[in-house]
């Protein structure tokens, strides 16, 4: 497509002309690179919630998210609110309670077990912040399952 440029150019009667004609250009690359920038936002962005998925169960930190997916942890740390609306540990955190809910569905897991299922290896740690999510303990949660009654 650039190599219409020079007749594009050669086409421009006046000076005015030439002037919008870069003018144009220049608002086209921009354009062009911003929406390249986006492109590999969101890739980058569904690359580390992957990566979060498949290893919400482990200790991770920000800083290994970001290796991953090759930026600063600073940058990561940016785009990754931007894209998600969450910060790294909300979205984490979101993501082992969302699991945690579905094991407390199997009453064969002990709730012990299930904190280390989620990627916890504090068991009060782990219902304070269940708590916190859903309003109720994991006890409660799997009582309110087993009665019929529902989430917390």
């Amino acid at each position: 497509y650039r190599r219409n440029y020079i007749c594009e150019l050669q086409n421009c009667r006046t000076t005015e002309e030439m002037k919008k004609w870069f003018l144009n250009k220049t608002s086209e690359i921009c354009n062009n690179m911003e929406s390249a920038r986006e492109k590999e936002a969101v890739s980058i962005i569904e690359k580390a919630k992957s990566y979060i998925r498949d290893n919400y169960k482990k200790d991770i930190s920000l800083d290994e998210v970001s290796r991953e997916v090759d930026i600063s942890p600073y940058y990561f740390s940016k785009l990754f609110k931007q894209g998600t609306g969450e910060n790294f540990i909300e979205y984490l955190t979101r993501t082992r309670m969302r699991q945690a809910c579905v094991c407390l569905q199997n009453p064969d897991y002990s709730i012990k077990q299930i904190c280390a299922m989620v990627g916890y290896s504090d068991p009060n740690y782990f219902s304070r912040i269940f708590k916190k999510y859903e309003g109720v303990n994991p006890s409660e949660y799997r009582e309110r399952l087993e009665n019929g009654t529902g989430r917390g």
